[in-house]
């Protein structure tokens, strides 16, 4: 049976328990159970879940009762039709009809602040679109032959502007859009992306266009002429994907893209007047492509970042832009030139005050009064409409009377009630897992039959609207999307909330099938699902242990006092609730013994232990060094010589204070002798702190270093835990799966905001995943290899080989087709070339190199 939503956030949080379990040994049973109750608690590791579902708002006026120019709803009416692809709603959202009036009748700036996925694309581009079919229909000779940026939509990161650049290449893009712009004023409106990913810079040479356009032609314009041979499996394939690009915005917005490119081989430029003969814009292209085709004839949209707009506004190369720009306003005093600012809360402090800056030189470079820029600002972010006036009016150098805020209401659905018993029956009777595993929509029917009768829903024909006719009208569906739409709700709340008085475990299975119901049901294929939400799983790696240093601290119970310390506590703080100091917990990394970090002025003939290490400092008495680090062993030691027994009084933190407190125990500090310390080396303050080896079981660490370390989780390895959990936890795609599709349909995607550590976590998350995947392999390989007569008394590579091809035969992995073929020698001498060439440094990294590994069934 399929994990309810709570015992999957639970089973990523014992994934992460796990690994730090596993990685930060602990040798005392006691204190192993203290940080298993510690990491357990909500707010250390992870944070209690929270559903939520995407808004739904209000439905506004129709288009045609907005007052809006006729330009304007004829082009908006020509994409809205029921009969064909449906580009703009109509009647849109509230918010979308108010921004469109706000903007396109009565002109003003206006800051949208509703919601994540509420459409605020739409309250810009509405207004975008309305402004430029305005301006084609009723000066066309002008809007034809007068190329300028009469709107800029600007984003803080090329990410946002590659998303939008779909939307406006399926909206300025579509046949009914160009041929009404063509009618008006003999060519479309035309947008740009110009960013640094946009071909090339620099000044346009023929020599650099061979090899800097010639992307154009491998990915775009071989795989049209592929796609013109329709007798070809070819070219089936490459007409298959130029319309599935072009159906999500991934596919140029030219007119004929071929002619654009010009014939493969011929001439970029003609000798003889040294013109340009291919990549020219095109009469009918509603999309530039190129910076040059920008720069030649800026377009009427231009979609940019704001550190491409300061490099814009510095460099000659791009000044034809603002001049055509400048220009165009300077001829038609009546115009405004639009600017969008997407994700305007980003736009704070210092960097705020440098965008607002950016904005004012940009207007001074168009030669426009505040009152001729008009401002759309859009942001989920801002919760107060007077500050986000306020904001928006700082931001942009206008007055805060020229905004005005738009934001939406939310469309709460009818007859939202707690379910019954009945009902929690009904969802329980759904067997989630099995439904999940079946590949059929017939199998998946027969699965949820007994709830759609119970819901009275005739005869099924399609399992996505079968579920929302039984669905769109049941009580504690529209209380679910009621509640979510609000604010996050707590997972483990929503039980009790929407099945008041029935069993715990009961209600959280019947709202785990119920979001999985609503997720999947749909009236039409083309429209969201019934019930599209999200749950937050907070999730984060260990700070460190803090540990109070008296062993019979009042805060445990008394049946676990006595150990080496008293209560473990997740972050830093100077006492316990008993009166104790408190010092950060440490272990030895080999046997787990106990250890608290403290820090000293004074090595040699330590007093006052502070809990934090501090800097050094310059006073007008002189100069202070750092503080230095200095073990205390909490356990008692095996190694006599590497030890010094010391009173360490747990109210002041004094070491062998001159009158013992009422409050002590002994600890022991580091005598500086150890066998294993090089006499010549210069680690005598090192030594002398700190444990360097273990007093316990006289281990070090790599390269001599201790041991004895912190608590706290460093490197990928615990983001990779929880990664592989998730996947293994996650059920297979109910309506796309297949049995041949990459685990079933399970995918993870995986984001950071930082280039750095995206490049740093790609190959790491690989390598982990693969190690993981073989060290089962080995374990039970060499468990069947110890029968056999032939196993050497110490392991080599052949037999570490042989032990994964074993593993991998009785386990159900497949490995790569020239490693099950070969022999354990070949293996070897494979390995050992790599080895040889420098790549490999351990044998477990030969074999992540040796071998490719990918599960079909869970070791």
């Amino acid at each position: 049976m399929a994990l309810t939503i709570g015992e999957t956030t639970e089973q990523l949080h014992a994934a992460l328990r796990d690994y730090i379990e596993a990685t930060y040994h602990i040798s005392h049973p006691r204190l192993v159970a203290q940080r298993r109750q510690l990491l357990d608690e909500p707010g250390v590791i992870s944070q209690r879940p929270y559903l939520e579902s995407t808004p739904r708002y209000q439905t506004g006026a129709a288009f045609a009762d907005l007052g809006l120019p006729d330009a304007a709803l004829e082009l908006f009416g020509a994409v809205s039709l029921p009969s064909g692809e449906l580009l703009i709603h109509d009647p849109p959202y509230q918010h979308q009809a108010l921004a469109t009036q706000s903007a396109l009748v009565d002109g003003r700036s206006l800051v949208v602040m509703t919601g994540t996925g509420s459409g605020k694309t739409e309250c810009f581009l509405l207004p975008i679109l309305g402004k430029l079919a305005h301006e084609a229909k009723t000066k066309a000779d002008e809007f034809g032959s007068t190329p300028a940026v009469r709107a800029l939509v600007l984003y803080p990161m090329n990410a946002l502007v590659n998303d939008q650049l779909g939307r406006l290449r399926m909206l300025f893009g579509d046949p009914r859009i160009v041929a009404k712009f063509s009618k008006w004023s003999g060519r479309p409106a035309r947008f740009a992306r110009y960013t640094s990913r946009t071909l090339y810079p620099g000044v346009r040479d023929a020599r650099k266009d061979q090899y800097r356009l010639s992307p154009i032609g491998k990915y775009y314009v071989e795989n049209l002429e592929r796609a013109k041979d329709s007798s070809s499996p070819e070219g089936h394939m490459a007409a298959a994907l130029v319309r599935a690009l072009q159906t999500r915005g991934k596919w140029p917005a030219k007119s004929d893209l071929i002619r654009w490119y010009g014939k493969k081989g011929s001439r970029w430029m003609d000798a003889k007047t040294g013109t340009f003969k291919r990549c020219i814009t095109l009469t009918g292209d509603p999309e530039l492509i190129t910076r040059h085709e920008v720069q030649e004839a800026p377009p009427d949209v231009l979609v940019t970042n704001y550190s491409m707009l300061e490099y814009m506004l510095m460099r000659p190369l791009e000044r034809p832009i603002f001049d055509c720009t400048r220009d165009w306003l300077n001829a038609n005093p009546n115009e405004r030139f639009l600017l969008v600012i997407d994700e305007a809360h980003l736009y704070r402090g210092a960097a705020g005050a440098e965008v607002a800056l950016l904005i004012r030189r940009l207007r001074m470079r168009l030669g426009i009064t505040p009152d001729r820029l008009q401002v759309i600002c859009t942001s989920a972010s801002f919760q107060d409409g007077m500050y986000a006036l306020k904001f928006g009016a700082q931001l942009t150098g206008k007055s805060s009377e020229d905004f005005d805020k738009v934001q939406g209401d939310l469309l709460q659905r009818e007859n939202a009630s707690n379910g019954s018993q009945q009902d929690a029956d009904a969802l329980n009777a759904i067997d989630l897992g099995e439904f999940y595993a079946s590949e059929t929509d017939e199998g998946r029917l027969k699965l949820v039959e007994s709830f759609l009768t119970y819901r009275g829903v005739p005869r099924p024909w399609e399992i996505q609207s079968s579920l929302y006719a039984a669905l769109e009208s049941f009580g504690p569906m529209a209380q679910l999307i009621n509640l979510s739409m609000k604010e996050a709700q707590p997972l483990e709340e929503l039980g009790a909330l929407l099945f008041e008085g029935i069993p715990m475990g009961m209600a959280a299975r019947a709202v785990t099938n119920l979001i999985a119901l609503g997720s999947i049901a749909r009236h039409t294929p083309t429209e969201p699902g019934l019930l599209p939400c999200r749950v937050h799983s907070f999730h984060r790696g260990l700070p460190g242990l803090w540990v109070c240093m008296d062993p019979d601290c009042s805060e445990l119970p008394a049946d676990q006092r006595g150990v080496p310390c008293g209560k473990l506590y997740g972050q830093p703080r100077d006492r316990c609730r008993c009166g104790s100091c408190v010092l950060e917990f440490f272990t030895c990394r080999n046997c787990g013994t106990a250890y608290a970090r403290a820090y000293t002025n004074d090595l040699d003939e330590p007093s006052f232990l502070w809990p934090e290490p501090g800097g050094a400092f310059r006073t007008l008495s002189g100069e202070y060094d750092p503080l230095a680090p200095v073990d205390l062993l909490l356990e008692s030691p095996n190694l006599a010589e590497c030890v010094e027994p010391a009173e360490y009084d747990l109210v002041t933190g004094r070491l062998n204070p001159n009158s013992i407190g009422p409050r002590n125990r002994q600890v022991y500090l580091s005598s500086g002798r150890s066998d294993d310390v090089d006499p010549d080396e210069d680690l005598e303050t090192s030594v002398r702190g700190v444990f360097r080896p273990c007093a316990v079981c006289g281990e070090s660490a790599s390269f001599g270093r201790s041991s004895v370390q912190d608590h706290q989780t460093k490197g990928d390895q615990p983001f990779q835990a929880l990664i592989t959990r998730q996947i293994q936890v996650q059920p297979p795609n109910a309506v796309a799966a297949t049995k041949m599709a990459p685990l079933r349909g399970r995918k993870v995607l995986v984001f950071s905001d930082s280039r750095q550590t995206a490049a740093r976590l790609a190959p790491n998350l690989q390598m982990y995943s693969t190690r993981d995947a073989l060290r089962p392999l080995i374990l039970h390989g060499f468990t069947r290899l110890t029968t056999s007569p032939m196993i050497r008394r110490r392991a080599s590579l052949e037999d570490l080989y042989l032990a994964v091809l074993i593993g991998a035969k009785e386990l159900g992995v497949r490995l790569r087709p020239e490693l099950r073929s070969g022999t354990p020698m070949d293996g070897e001498q494979k390995v050992d070339d790599a080895a040889d060439a420098g790549k490999l440094t351990d044998e477990e990294t030969l074999l992540t190199l040796l071998l490719d590994v990918r599960a079909s069934a869970s070791p």
